[in-house]
């Protein structure tokens, strides 16, 4: 409450004025202090509430950067919609191998890497952003059906993590740089369209003996086969694909469903000689928030079906396990098909369960991992995270 009076209390001034204005906010979620820059254009809100766009850093940045050089801030202006800058906290993580303290948003590049030493107590930035959500649209006039993020590096991990844990707030997502990680993985329960931006140059992804990603025919997607093939199964697309062939950009459209499925569009866009960052028409000669801001709105506007409502009726015990874990289903179906998927998207076992069956799997069977358990039943299809330690 105390975070809405303050926001409020900004809101008087922000009347007061005929100009975009920027406001820093502190509030406490799980007991951790979080702070967000948030900038409200100087028009009145549009028919149906402002648009709201989340703008997420990355490794060892915050809000105040992305603030500075995303060109989100200027968008708004332009088209009357609210942006918004929040920060990560530090973690320990290691990359390449090192151990490292910085800014991270908590999702599978932290957790999939912890330091060596006592567990660390990560909070959930899924829940803090969508409580910062919230509190915008509990504040000014926002039109709720149009929440998005964008994100870079570390950040575009964690909008493609938002796409699985929080479609019910955010209604599609984009970044550069960083795929779906590992142990995010999963089937969300409403999904959202995703965009996925990356340059030929970008150094966290180039293996020697290469020196840039390859950008002639559809090597690329052989390239990446792992991320963007987990990213798919959780989409619940197919890798059938249009492709848009422009001499600096090649671009991925995957919309075509798997069977019993109801996907959302994930698109994929290699851009030719970009380095490791967000661009923004300065940088690099593409605005990904132009670019991205007609996809936000595109993804609204053909957004027409109903996102499922299932309940997630798996249970799995013990999980995590070191041996053996057992998966029922408490309600009577006569028959269901099963699957088990690992991180990378790919079918490990297949079966059908009759009435009653118990299911059973052991370490020895699949190894240490996360991996998801999906049964199709009837017209739905639910799954259920399992892990191996």
């Amino acid at each position: 409450m105390k975070g809405i009076i303050t926001i409020g209390i900004l809101l008087i001034a922000i009347l007061q004025s005929n100009s975009q204005r920027r406001f820093d906010v502190q509030f406490m979620v799980d007991g951790r202090m979080r702070e967000s820059i948030i900038v409200l254009p100087s028009t009145a809100p549009p028919s149906g509430g402002y648009p709201v766009v989340f703008m997420l850093h990355g490794t060892s940045g915050d809000g105040l950067k992305f603030y500075n050089i995303s060109g989100w801030k200027e968008l708004g202006e332009e088209e009357n919609f609210i942006t918004v800058f929040p920060s990560a906290l530090s973690w320990c993580f290691v990359e390449d191998g090192i151990e490292k303290h910085l800014t991270r948003w908590v999702n599978g590049t932290v957790l999939d890497h912890p330091c060596s030493g006592p567990p660390q107590e990560y909070v959930d930035d899924v829940n803090f952003l969508k409580v910062l959500a919230k509190r915008i649209a509990d504040t000014f006039p926002v039109n709720q059906k149009m929440i998005f993020s964008s994100g870079f590096s570390n950040g575009c991990s964690m909008i493609h993590k938002l796409a699985i844990d929080a479609g019910d707030v955010f209604a599609a997502v984009a970044g550069t740089s960083s795929p779906l990680a590992a142990g995010d993985s999963s089937w969300p329960v409403n999904r959202i369209p995703v965009w996925f931006m990356l340059g030929t140059l970008d150094d966290g992804f180039i293996v020697p003996p290469f020196t840039e990603l390859p950008f002639g025919g559809d090597s690329i997607l052989s390239y990446l086969k792992y991320p963007l093939n987990r990213a798919l199964v959780c989409q619940g697309l197919s890798n059938e694909f249009t492709k848009t062939e422009k001499d600096s950009s090649h671009t991925y459209r995957f919309t075509k469903n798997l069977p019993g499925e109801i996907s959302k569009p994930y698109f994929f866009t290699l851009l030719k000689g970009m380095t490791h960052e967000y661009p923004n028409g300065e940088n690099y000669p593409v605005s990904a928030p132009r670019i991205f801001w007609e996809f936000f709105k595109n993804s609204v506007t053909v957004n027409t079906e109903h996102p499922r409502n299932i309940s997630n009726k798996i249970l799995a015990l013990p999980n995590p396990s070191n041996d053996l874990i057992e998966i029922s289903i408490p309600e009577h179906y006569v028959t269901f098909p099963w699957g088990v998927f690992d991180a990378y998207g790919r079918l490990r076992l297949t079966g059908h369960q009759t009435q009653g069956q118990v299911i059973q799997f052991r370490k020895s069977d699949l190894g240490v991992g996360l991996y998801i358990f999906q049964a199709s039943i009837k017209d739905k299809t639910i799954s259920q995270k399992i892990i191996f330690q």
